[in-house]
């Protein structure tokens, strides 16, 4: 068995793999996006967004028929129902031409969800184990993507797609829950806490810490949202 399908133990929280990831990241982030404008014409800036896409969206299925492959895979934890494998899932069939209706949406689940998973990623495999790749493909690849679209197509966000998202949202979590008791899982932990030692801790019991969950999710998309609101209050602004 090749280290690639090799479970192992080697990730650390803000090791070296960790930091070496946050920082390609960072200046894919920012350098894709500022080559693209500056030198990619309009069939290549579309291209790109479409090849990252594709490449998200296959790692995301990929890795269940890997741990088929190797009669790991569970479906009560491994269906790409939680939010940041469902969006790399279906990115490609809502974006194959970025759409600025639906931009606002995959901008707030991405930017204020999976961002979080980059900086305290639930993560034990290193590289080159298949599932360190994926969950950086997957989670960082999103916020590369999202913001190299946002960059080249400009696209704007209004305080309506802000409601909007976090209401959209709560349709999601009804229907993950619902999911949750249909098949016995517990994805984004809806149906309980976790069962070793966690943040969720501090949160209160069922159903209370997932109220404090959506409080924090709310405060999180208000501050994505910051970078939408500073233009129209200058524009606004008093000459």
């Amino acid at each position: 068995m090749s280290s690639f399908l090799e479970f192992n133990s080697d990730f650390s929280l803000y090791g070296i793999q960790h930091i070496t990831v946050i920082i390609l990241i960072i200046c894919l982030s920012i350098g894709l996006p500022v080559l693209a404008k500056r030198y990619f014409n309009p069939s290549q800036r579309l291209l790109t967004s479409r090849i990252m896409a594709i490449i998200i969206s296959c790692w995301v299925i990929l890795y269940d028929f890997i741990l088929l492959y190797l009669g790991k895979f569970n479906y009560k934890t491994d269906l790409p129902i939680d939010i940041c494998n469902l969006v790399g899932l279906i990115i490609p069939f809502l974006m194959w031409n970025p759409n600025k209706r639906l931009f606002p949406y995959l901008y707030f689940y991405i930017m204020a969800g999976t961002t979080q998973a980059v900086f305290v990623p639930y993560l034990f495999d290193g590289f080159p184990n298949f599932v360190f790749i994926k969950f950086w493909i997957v989670h960082g690849g999103l916020i590369v993507y999202i913001l190299y679209v946002a960059i080249v197509w400009n696209f704007q966000i209004t305080l309506k797609d802000f409601l909007h998202s976090f209401l959209f949202l709560q349709l999601y979590v009804l229907l993950a829950y619902l999911i949750n008791r249909l098949i016995g899982a517990n994805y984004i932990f809806l149906v309980q806490k976790p069962s070793l030692s966690s943040v969720f801790d501090y949160f209160g019991p069922w159903p209370l810490y997932i109220l404090v969950i959506e409080v924090i999710m709310l405060f999180l998309m208000l501050m994505v949202y910051l970078p939408y609101i500073k233009p129209r209050i200058a524009k606004n602004a008093p000459h």
